[in-house]
């Protein structure tokens, strides 16, 4: 493991979010605070490369290019074979500890996992665009990072979710829209519960962001 990867226990993450066990009470804003942008991105980097993607989170900031309007999270291209896809990236690190939010056992039966995933895509999703105006900026065009390249809008959701119930954490919908076709959508809770499916309890990813905060955590706070 090389300086900039954490390792992540799954079957951990799962309960901390997804069940919020009575031990994670309270803490749910700080560890996103400290690692839940890093950990979406990462993951949706990892899920990428094992699809046989080349891909990058770049370092450039995802505005408008002017002082005020649109923020986005994070950049990130993704190269297979001579096809390049740049990503327009929003992170929602909603879960069972949001207000509103549902829990969801590790556990769980297939259809109480599909039913989830289709009950928390129709409380974003009104049929034609996202609920809310926080996630909906997402289809805003952000200034690229470099000139004429295809640029995607994605937003990154902790929640298990798909339109249908299915068990892939990466789906898009198609959209009306003046600057983009079609929106994707990728699932923090549903990848890792298909990773814990296949036998996988934890897993690797690049996380700058977090190794340097508990890099400062660690100098400044030690256990007696």
């Amino acid at each position: 493991m090389t300086a900039s990867f954490v390792e992540i226990d799954i079957l951990s993450a799962l309960r901390f979010f997804d069940e919020a066990v009575l031990s994670s009470r309270y803490h749910a804003t700080a560890v996103v605070a400290v690692a839940g942008e890093d950990m979406a991105v990462g993951l949706l980097s990892h899920y990428l490369s094992e699809q046989g993607c080349r891909v990058e989170v770049l370092p450039y900031r995802c505005t408008q290019g002017t002082k005020r309007g649109v923020r986005l999270d994070r950049w990130v291209r993704a190269i297979r074979s001579s096809e390049v896809n740049y990503y327009q990236v929003e992170i929602k690190n909603w879960s069972a500890h949001a207000i509103g939010g549902r829990v969801l056992d590790v556990g769980a039966s297939s259809d109480k996992i599909e039913a989830h995933k289709i009950e928390r895509w129709q409380k974003e999703w009104d049929g034609s665009t996202f609920r809310k105006k926080s996630v909906r900026k997402v289809l805003t065009p952000m200034k690229p990072p470099e000139p004429n390249i295809r640029v995607e809008p994605m937003v990154i959701y902790w929640d298990a979710m798909h339109p249908t119930g299915s068990r892939g954490p990466l789906f898009s919908v198609d959209i009306e829209n003046p600057h983009f076709p079609r929106v994707w959508v990728f699932s923090v809770s549903a990848y890792f519960r298909e990773l814990l499916a296949s036998g996988i309890r934890k897993v690797e990813i690049e996380m700058p962001d977090t190794v340097n905060r508990l890099n400062w955590l660690n100098r400044l706070f030690k256990l007696p």
